[in-house]
């Protein structure tokens, strides 16, 4: 994917429709005649709402401030977890994602690009790795440090609950380590879901204290330290088009990892379907029908 077909690729955040491109390259509008600008390194600026909501403005100004000690504060966060091994698990999330050459990964909130360096390994030779953040900081530091050797790598600023991508785009998506903090999180998960096609996979994570150690006495510690460790799974969001979830707690088992795979429609019970065998009638609705009696 060139520069131009990924250009060509995005649509309007809101409403999924054709963006179009100036002729120097250098903007995309929308039909309401919003406009998105490309910057000079190729860093396409898709934020939507153009005003975040409070609290992702929180986050961005926040990763704005701290890109350039992020790496070593996340580095010290894994240590004191039961001393992790960061390079180990980072390797087992990307894993999960189950990537081959010559397909194309959407990794949301990359910072960075720490994870998006073994992305772009699995999809090499010939792949495509879209990278995006809120931090435009962060997203500029990845880009330096990121190798585009034999892989098409593209970034956007983005706000990972409105994707401006068409539904079945990529092969898989990732991200971890922010939508705990997500101000419409159940729509990003929607989001991350639609953008990837049927038989893809998503692989999301984020801090979340295992329930039985919460109560032990070096994790109570940490989540009166920190209040993001007291968060709970947010199994609830997951859209419902999905099969074959997992979820695996990581780094000392402060935090979570999910990943499932994305179905083209979602499962429905039969509830019409005859008991076999029987000699009278019998099913799920009579059945539901008699404790509604």
């Amino acid at each position: 994917m060139t520069h131009q077909d990924f250009l060509k690729a995005l649509v309007c955040p809101l409403t999924g429709s054709p963006l179009t491109i100036a002729e120097d390259g250098k903007t995309l509008t929308s039909e309401d005649g919003t406009i998105y600008e490309v910057g000079d390194t190729g860093i396409v600026n898709m934020l939507y709402p153009k005003e975040l909501l409070p609290g992702d403005a929180h986050e961005q100004f926040l990763y704005d401030q701290a890109f350039l000690r992020y790496d070593k504060g996340v580095s010290w966060v894994f240590e004191t977890l039961n001393h992790s091994d960061e390079a180990a698990t980072r390797r087992f999330f990307i894993d999960l994602m189950d990537l081959k050459p010559g397909m194309k990964a959407l990794e949301v909130g990359a910072g960075t690009g720490k994870d998006s360096a073994l992305i772009l390994e699995k999809v090499k030779p010939g792949g495509t790795a879209v990278l995006s953040d809120l931090s435009p900081n962060m997203l500029k530091l990845a880009q330096e440090k990121l190798s585009t050797e034999d892989v098409n790598v593209h970034y956007f600023l983005g706000n990972g609950s409105y994707l401006p991508f068409a539904d079945d785009t990529f092969d898989a998506v990732f991200h971890f380590g922010g939508i705990n903090t997500f101000s419409e999180r159940k729509k990003a998960f929607d989001e991350l879901t639609r953008v990837v096609r049927p038989g893809g996979k998503v692989v999301v994570g984020d801090e979340s204290v295992a329930p039985w150690l919460r109560n032990t006495p070096t994790y109570a510690t940490l989540l009166k330290a920190n209040p993001l460790f007291r968060a709970e799974v947010p199994i609830e969001d997951v859209p419902a088009n999905v099969e074959n979830f997992k979820l695996y707690y990581v780094f000392g088992n402060a935090f979570y990892v999910m990943e499932y795979t994305v179905t083209a429609k979602a499962p429905e019970v039969d509830i019409d379907l005859p008991i076999p065998g029987k000699d009278f009638v019998d099913n799920w609705r009579l059945r539901a029908d008699k404790a509604d009696a």
